[in-house]
């Protein structure tokens, strides 16, 4: 590749605008966006050079997609992808699917395109800050190519395998923040309607030894991880635990989706014999039917 290289940055959206300016401190980088403004925006306050049409894009090394959905990252590549050099790299950093990482590789593959997931994890103002953080899959070679690039856009980056494996750690953390602002909003629902502070129940569940740390960092980190089910608090004294909460919301008049929800799990791992294990023995479940919360022969 050329000693500096020619960066591609499609969609300007809230986070590609950033990433599209944060790019430009170091390489020279062509834009395109639907939104001819925010274009207009990029050539004014950092030298973006506009891409009309794909033509435009064939000198890039590395084009970088920020897009609001698969369907248009795929329409997109299929434009570029014949004019584009052998050897060009894409790194997508839209939140997509692992399987559109795979489409989107085997689209490439054939005009010897590589292709990286970079998943963005910030929100506009750690982006803005420099803070934000990639979560990267594919071909280690792709990614040494692009690092600086990559560097440009985040500084911290942890890279977790293969191809789709980086969109694939997002997906499941945003899946994760999301169940908990459920789960989290009814706890508020049922400490407001039991009197209960909401400034001591925020202090009690960001405690490093209550409810939302300890089944990552303990029950799944060692336990799960280890196989390690014995001793500790019992299914039976867990699924006694959600009852409870269940008859506390009844009574309060709170509706639950999620806790609710949750306790369906222990009922099904008290009825499989896993009461007296410790209560993380739900992930049994799981290995039960086929898709383990842990590799069989964890490293």
């Amino acid at each position: 590749m050329k000693d500096k290289q020619s960066v591609a940055v499609y969609g300007l959206g809230n986070m590609g605008y950033l990433v599209a300016q944060r790019i430009a401190t170091r390489f020279p980088v062509k834009v395109a966006d639907l939104n001819d403004a925010q274009v207009a925006r990029a050539q004014a306050e950092f030298g973006a050079v506009a891409l009309r049409q794909p033509q435009d894009a064939a000198d890039a090394d590395i084009v970088v997609l920020s897009l609001p959905s698969p369907a248009i990252s795929q329409a997109i590549l299929r434009d570029l992808a014949p004019v584009l050099r052998k050897g060009s790299i894409v790194v997508e950093t839209s939140t997509v699917n692992p399987d559109d990482m795979h489409a989107s590789a085997r689209l490439l593959a054939p005009y010897g395109i590589g292709i990286i997931d970079a998943s963005v994890m910030a929100g506009v103002a750690q982006m803005a800050a420099g803070k934000a953080m990639l979560l990267m899959g594919g071909d280690p070679a792709h990614i040494a190519a692009c690092q600086e690039v990559l560097d440009a856009i985040a500084p911290r980056q942890i890279y977790f395998g293969g191809t789709g494996t980086g969109a694939a750690a997002k997906v499941i953390n945003n899946a994760v923040a999301h169940a908990v602002m459920v789960v989290v909003a009814e706890a508020g629902a049922m400490a407001t309607a039991t009197g209960v502070s909401c400034d001591k129940l925020i202090g009690l569940l960001s405690d490093p030894q209550m409810g939302l740390h300890r089944p990552l960092t303990h029950r799944y980190a060692e336990r799960i991880v280890n196989g390690d089910y014995s001793g500790g608090m019992p299914l039976d004294a867990a699924r006694k635990d959600s009852v409870l909460a269940l008859q506390l919301a009844q009574a309060a008049g709170v509706p639950l989706f999620a806790i609710q929800g949750s306790h369906s799990v222990y009922e099904m791992a008290a009825a499989a014999g896993h009461g007296r294990d410790d209560y993380a023995a739900i992930a049994k479940l799981w290995a039960g039917w086929g898709k383990p919360a842990v590799p069989a022969n964890p490293a």
